[in-house]
């Protein structure tokens, strides 16, 4: 059986720093160029192999299948030094415990309390917005999936002091967390200036996170609202001790809570406005099923009353993925007919998975109308994971889709958003899903006599 000196080693390798010129240079364009390289392709960071999974059928069997053979990868233990031990970090049997403390918060009945609480902030942020005057839409979303978060974790219960230090060490943090574990291990310990930062604000973001969770022992939930994120983890018990979960512990899950909700939803979003903008008659079709609500979506409404709207955030996500994830071997497992050895860090990238021409036909075209039932079109098997799969699976995936949907109706029931003359976007891989830099839209009224039409259920 082949080894993994018999994996092909990607194109351009140089000493000493491997690959690293090229995932600063054109990051995208060299995890979509693995692919060609096989199903299984060598890259190196500086000097340490990452073996790079290109092909779906393998991506499952790492993520499900044969998931007992691979736990966190490097990405994710140089995560730890600055993030702590919060779900996105942790593995073993710590995981697995703080996966079933925090999945109390995402019932579905819980998701159905959140969604009113998400619709009604963001009318509350697009109500500020001004006919005509150009808003920078991934700062305002970014703003408001911190309220949401925070409303989410905590209930109402963090102060509007606290929620705004939150906000401004958040965009340092995520910056850090995207270019840290790219970096050889050495550089956490070195003055440089972008590591000071991050430290700075992830230091400050603790303080801020154990102030509030302080300030929750003694205050009762917003409208009575029992069972957050941060009344579980607060009830919790150690399954050996029996006694609460350590104060560090709590910190760190709730770190990792804001960090991983309020960075992708709204990058996410930013990036649908933007591709409505481009597209006329797709934006007039979410309008028109948003015109035909009444108020705040229900679930149901959410689940299956809004086809293309539904539609238009699967493609959105399609479009712009996570870069890239790593797992590490803890036993030997035999992967696509190599053999690889305990200890192998292994990688795969669903932004790549997603623009795959062999998967998705047209794949860097915007095209909502593939997700619709009679399209005549099905993913491949596996192919379309934008949160991961397996016991690895984002724990929020649920609640992520209805913050969305939730916040394109809020805002599309009063704007559509315009693109203003001589508009340039750019592209920054410095967050986990590649966000739009430079995105300010235009802000036009929506005059639909068609609002108030839901039927009743």
């Amino acid at each position: 059986m082949p080894t993994v000196e018999d994996v092909p080693t990607a194109p351009g390798c140089l000493p000493g720093i491997g690959h690293l010129h090229h995932l600063v240079g054109d990051r995208l364009g060299f995890l979509e160029s693995l692919r060609r390289e096989g199903p299984l392709v060598r890259v190196r960071l500086g000097t340490a192999p990452v073996y790079v999974v290109t092909d779906p059928a393998l991506v499952h069997q790492v993520q499900s299948s044969k998931a007992r053979s691979f736990g966190r990868g490097r990405q994710f233990q140089r995560l730890a030094a600055l993030l702590g031990n919060g779900l996105i970090t942790s593995d073993g049997e710590l995981y697995h415990r703080q996966r079933r403390t925090v999945q109390k918060a995402f019932t579905v009945a819980h998701i159905e309390r959140y969604v009113t609480a998400i619709h009604r902030q963001a009318e509350q942020v697009c109500a500020g917005w001004e006919e005509g005057r150009p808003v920078d839409v991934l700062h305002e979303m970014k703003a408001l999936s911190v309220a949401v978060m925070a409303g989410t974790v905590f209930s109402g219960r963090m102060t509007d002091r606290v929620l705004d230090q939150v906000v401004r060490v958040l965009p340092v943090i995520e910056k850090a967390a995207v270019e840290r574990p790219m970096m050889p291990e050495v550089v956490d310990r070195l003055p440089l200036p972008f590591v000071r930062r991050g430290d700075e604000a992830m230091a400050r973001m603790r303080a801020v996170v154990g102030e509030a969770l302080e300030a929750c022992r003694d205050r009762e939930p917003v409208d009575g609202a029992a069972g957050d994120v941060v009344a579980c983890l607060l009830a919790a018990r150690d399954p050996d001790t029996g006694r609460p979960l350590d104060h560090d512990l709590v910190c760190d899950e709730i770190i990792a809570l804001l960090v991983g909700g309020a960075a992708n939803v709204p990058t996410m979003l930013a990036w649908t406005w933007f591709r409505l903008a481009l597209r006329p008659g797709a934006e007039e079709r979410v309008l028109a099923e948003i015109a035909a609500l009444d108020g705040a979506p229900t679930m149901a409404d959410l689940d299956g009353g809004m086809p293309y709207t539904r539609a238009v955030m699967f493609e959105a996500m399609r479009l712009h993925s996570v870069q890239l994830v790593t797992q590490r071997t803890v036993a030997a497992v035999e992967l696509g007919g190599v053999m690889l050895p305990s200890g192998t860090d292994t990688a795969y990238s669903m932004h790549s998975l997603h623009t795959d021409p062999r998967l998705f036909p047209h794949p860097k075209v915007f095209s909502p109308e593939r997700w619709l039932p009679d399209s005549g079109w099905e993913p491949v098997r596996h192919a379309f994971v934008p949160f991961g799969g397996g016991r690895f699976k984002c724990v929020g995936d649920n609640f992520a889709c209805a913050a969305i949907l939730a916040t394109m109706v809020a805002v599309g029931a009063r704007w559509r958003l315009g693109i203003p003359p001589g508009l340039r976007v750019g592209v920054s891989v410095r967050e986990p899903i590649p966000g739009p830099k430079g995105l300010r839209l235009v802000p036009h009224p929506v005059r639909s006599a068609a609002r108030g039409t839901r039927s009743p259920h």
